[in-house]
C-alpha cells in the first residue's frame, strides 16, 4: 500500500489552504465596493430634497401671481371715454339687467293734465292701465313726472278710468309708436320698483279710439 505523499509548501501556497478570506467591516457608514471602504454621505439626499422644494415653491407662486394679475385686469376699471363721446351703461352687479335710461327722463316733469278727454276717433291711443280711478291717478301723475304726457280718461265700464299716453299713432305699429311703447316700458320699471304691487307696464297697447 502507498503512502500519501505530504503537499509541498509550493503546492500549499498555490491552493490557498490555510490562507482565511479577508473580512470587510459592513454596518453604517460604510459600503461594499470594489475593496475601498467609503462611508455614506445621507446629506446628498437631504440637499437634493432641499432643491426639489425650492423648485416647487417657485412654481407655485409663479402661478399664483399670473392668477391674481389675470383677476385684476378683468374686473378693471372701465376705460375713460374721449371728451364729446357716449359710452353706454355696462351690466349691473349679481348679474342684475343693467339699467336702461328712458328717453323721458330727459325730458322735463309735465304740470297736470287738464280735464277732458283727448281722444279723437279713429286714432290709436297707447293704453298702459285700466282700472279704479284712485290707482290710475297716482299712475297718470308718476309718468307726468317722468316727462310722459299721460291722460287719466274714462273707461269702458262705468266707475274704471284708462291712463293713455300721448301722441297718439295712425297705426299704432309704427316706428313711433313702438318708440313710445319702449318708453312707458322703461318708466314702468321705475313704477314697479316705487311701490311693491305696482306693474311694470310692460303689458301696454295701442287702441283705436271709437269717439
Amino acid at each position: 500500500m502507498q503512502r500519501r505523499r505530504k503537499a509541498t509548501l509550493y503546492e500549499l501556497m498555490r491552493k490557498g489552504v490555510g490562507d482565511p478570506s479577508p473580512s470587510r467591516p459592513s454596518g453604517a457608514g460604510f459600503s461594499l465596493g470594489s475593496g475601498a471602504i467609503e462611508p455614506r454621505r445621507p446629506w446628498k439626499a437631504w440637499a437634493i430634497l432641499g432643491v426639489l422644494v425650492a423648485v416647487a415653491v417657485v412654481v407655485v407662486g409663479i402661478v399664483l401671481l399670473r392668477d391674481g394679475a389675470s383677476k385684476d385686469g378683468g374686473s378693471g376699471a372701465r376705460p375713460t371715454p374721449a371728451p364729446g363721446t357716449t359710452v353706454p351703461p355696462g351690466p349691473a352687479a349679481n348679474g342684475a339687467p343693467a339699467s336702461t335710461p328712458a328717453l323721458s327722463q330727459a325730458k322735463p316733469a309735465l304740470p297736470a293734465a287738464a280735464g277732458g278727454d283727448p281722444r279723437k276717433a279713429g286714432l290709436n291711443y297707447l293704453v298702459v292701465m285700466t282700472g279704479a280711478a284712485t290707482p290710475a291717478a297716482e299712475l297718470t301723475a308718476f309718468l307726468r313726472s317722468k316727462g310722459l304726457d299721460a291722460w287719466q280718461v274714462s273707461g269702458n265700464n262705468a266707475g274704471l278710468s284708462k291712463v293713455i299716453v300721448l301722441p297718439a299713432s295712425t297705426t299704432g305699429s309704427d316706428q313711433a309708436a313702438e318708440a313710445l311703447k319702449n318708453e312707458v316700458k322703461a318708466v314702468g320699471r321705475l313704477w314697479k320698483a316705487a311701490k311693491a304691487g305696482n306693474p311694470d307696464l310692460s303689458d301696454c297697447y295701442f287702441e283705436k279710439s271709437k269717439g
